[in-house]
């Protein structure tokens, strides 16, 4: 049993690296089309078969409710930002200068990281430019940022990217990193029942009524 769960779990990554290649294929040559994604699909199973890649850790958890919310939150701020970009085209006065803002996130997922950086660089007037894998941070340039307000309003933005995401499919770990983060700055805990703490008080309560039956 345990080695068919490998086995499926083993295809889940392998078609979760596949459809992630191709997204950035399409991406990167920014055009949608059927030649577009079948070069896309040659190109991913040519890259899974040929270069070793580090397993994905999956949660094997998703909140229906904050992704719906993630859904919301993203297409709204894609609309208000390519507005702002707009405006800022047609505007006669010039575009303040832009900044490479620090982003120190809580959670230590490589598949969150790689998503807050795929979302950030979906919003206009946002991109991450570096990330730094071994501390968790991540640079986002941001478009028309000069002031500290801006800059901490840019920062809330991936703070924010990151709370929807880890509450949507983070694991256990990442939701106990993300309420420590949250503690840390005065703000009410999320999910407190899935986090790890909480799991762990589960299993030994488990185990304690087991050993008095």
């Amino acid at each position: 049993m345990p080695q068919q769960r490998r086995r499926r779990q083993g295809i889940v990554e392998s078609l979760l690296y596949i459809a992630v290649l191709i997204v950035v294929w399409v991406f990167l040559w920014d055009s949608v089309s059927v030649l577009t994604v079948l070069t896309g699909i040659v190109v991913a199973l040519g890259v899974t078969r040929v270069f070793y890649l580090p397993p994905i850790q999956l949660s094997g958890r998703i909140n229906v409710f904050y992704g719906a919310w993630f859904v919301l939150w993203f297409c709204s701020h894609v609309l208000f930002a390519s507005l702002q970009v707009a405006w800022l085209s047609f505007r006669p006065r010039p575009v303040d200068a832009g900044s490479v803002v620090a982003v120190d996130l809580a959670t230590r997922s490589d598949l969150l990281i790689t998503l807050v950086t795929m979302v950030n660089g979906l919003i206009p007037g946002s991109l991450v430019i570096e990330i730094d894998r071994a501390r968790a941070v991540i640079f986002v340039h941001v478009l028309n940022c000069a002031e500290d307000e801006e800059i901490e309003k840019a920062r809330a933005q991936t703070h924010r990217i990151e709370h929807l995401l880890i509450c949507t499919l983070g694991s256990p770990h990442d939701i106990q990193a993300l309420n420590e983060y949250r503690e840390e700055r005065g703000l009410a805990p999320v999910l407190e029942s899935r986090t790890i703490r909480a799991r762990a008080r589960r299993a030994a309560l488990a185990r304690r009524t087991k050993e008095r039956a």
